[in-house]
């Protein structure tokens, strides 16, 4: 776990560094340059832009999670054909996509027309965000599978968010117009695509072997099908994890309006993935060599520890985010009071998704992998239905209430899977002493007198439950790894 831990911490820094940017891009700088239509123009494009880059994967990035320790343990890197293999499948992919895109066109823009007319006529806008998008999730595959997420997470969390704050800035001194900005916007993945595939090239992990390996002889036939089943899965997965925004937008009356309020919602819940984000970018490796080498004792100790630690973090940024969100609200305007209940429902959901650790990377990497196949499809019948069923019934809100039902049900199935087959379980007794101490510090602050300066009551809120959280869970050890953190880190101050 020592490597998890060192590269997790260093990944969310990286991770919150990247969360600072992007509070400043979206919570300061958007709402006062861009109306609720514009913004939420570019947060659909992006959304969309995911969805059709996942399929336009075509699961190259699932099968380098999977195979690579069997290409690392059978041959030497320049030998490698693992690269050459998926970005032919990435960019036959992007191809087959792009050109769905231009023949469905009508189609999709008659789902958007009534009212998010906006999105129609910058349609264009979803050809290089999926090219950009897929490249990226292909190369990031290769920097977690070599163990490098630290400059993989850097890319996607700190320099994607400076290049989106470079737009805004050009575009606030007026250097570029309106519509030079949304297209430039299309292409924020592309730096750091250049970036991350210039990195692999240049250590030699990505090497361009057009020779097939005696690995891939071997194994063609299984990749082949673990690719199409997990990346059909993973698809559904992103469908269902986004079509909160798209459903909003193209069924919701207030259309990209609403779309832009949801979006700031789920914004604040996003910040509650970073150490998940960081945690799974360095367990996905560990995990695969584990289920190679057999040893279901590691990954025990994997999938305990990565529950508890997430729960934990996860309760003290739920926290932080709900006991100041009066203030959020106060600084964006009337028109984004819905984002507290959607907050507050979501945030439940991604509260129950964090309890249940890497249990994702264990079925996926395991040899029933088809059961994250079993289990996505199951999420997006519940999801689709739900998301369409709640938004006509309590509008801004329905997604959150769908998100809700779904998620709880989809970890609950995964989690029993785990167990039967495995008989492994995430649970200790430190989870229920975490849920009680949250739910007792949370509450105690809760009842803080508001005080009238907006900064300075955000700052003595935080304060307070971050000293009181903090507290009980180093005093009670909940956590041997985040008081081994806490120890180390008095240790290197007293020597210095």
């Amino acid at each position: 776990m020592g490597i998890i831990r060192k590269q997790s911490i260093y990944s969310s820094i990286f991770s919150y560094l990247g969360f600072v940017v992007g509070a400043v891009n979206k919570l300061l700088i958007f709402p006062l340059f861009f109306s609720t239509t514009e913004i939420g123009l570019t947060t659909v494009a992006v959304d969309l832009g995911l969805v059709f880059a996942s399929l336009a994967t075509f699961g190259s990035n699932s099968a380098t999670a999977k195979f690579f320790p069997f290409y690392k343990a059978y041959l030497p890197k320049k030998k490698n054909d693992l690269p050459a293999i998926t970005l032919f499948m990435c960019l036959t992919g992007c191809l087959i996509i792009i050109l769905a895109l231009v023949v469905f066109k009508g189609f999709i823009i008659r789902k958007f027309g009534q009212n998010s007319a906006m999105f129609v006529s910058h349609y264009h806008l979803l050809y290089p965000l999926v090219v950009t998008i897929a490249l990226f999730l292909l190369f990031e595959a290769f920097a977690w599978s070599i163990r490098k997420t630290i400059v993989s997470n850097f890319l996607r969390e700190v320099l994607f968010r400076i290049v989106v704050l470079i737009l805004l800035l050009l575009y606030i001194f007026k250097v570029i117009a309106l519509e030079t900005f949304f297209t430039l916007y299309s292409y924020i993945y592309l730096p750091s695509v250049i970036v991350l595939l210039i990195y692999l090239i240049v250590t030699g992990n990505f090497p361009v072997n057009f020779t097939i390996s005696s690995v891939t002889r071997r194994m063609y036939k299984r990749m082949a099908s673990y690719s199409a089943l997990i990346f059909s899965g993973s698809m559904l997965n992103v469908v269902s994890r986004t079509i909160d925004v798209i459903f909003l937008a193209s069924q919701s009356a207030g259309g990209l309006s609403d779309a832009n309020v949801f979006s700031y919602g789920s914004y604040m819940i996003s910040i509650m993935d970073v150490p998940q984000r960081s945690i799974v970018a360095i367990t996905t490796p560990v995990i695969s060599q584990a289920w190679k080498d057999k040893n279901t004792k590691q990954i025990h100790e994997i999938y305990q520890k990565t529950s508890l630690n997430l729960l934990i973090i996860g309760f003290f940024i739920w926290g932080v985010i709900f006991l100041n969100m009066h203030n959020a609200i106060k600084y964006l305007g009337a028109a984004y009071a819905p984002m507290q209940l959607i907050f507050i429902v979501m945030g439940a959901a991604k509260l129950i998704d964090l309890g249940t650790g890497a249990n994702t990377q264990i079925l996926l990497l395991s040899k029933y992998w088809r059961l994250d196949f079993i289990t996505n499809m199951l999420f997006v019948a519940m999801a689709l239905p739900l998301n369409y069923t709640l938004i006509h019934k309590y509008g801004i809100y329905g997604p959150a209430y769908a998100n809700l039902i779904a998620l709880s049900i989809f970890n609950s199935v995964r989690f029993f899977y785990i167990w039967k087959l495995f008989r492994l379980q995430p649970f200790t007794k430190n989870t229920l002493y975490t849920i009680l101490i949250a739910v007792v510090c949370i509450s105690a602050v809760h009842f803080v007198p508001v005080i009238d300066n907006l900064y300075l009551d955000i700052l003595v809120r935080t304060a307070i439950f971050a000293l009181l959280f903090a507290t009980f869970i180093l005093y009670y050890n909940v956590s041997v790894d985040l008081t081994g953190l806490f120890q180390q880190g008095l240790q290197r101050l007293k020597k210095k």
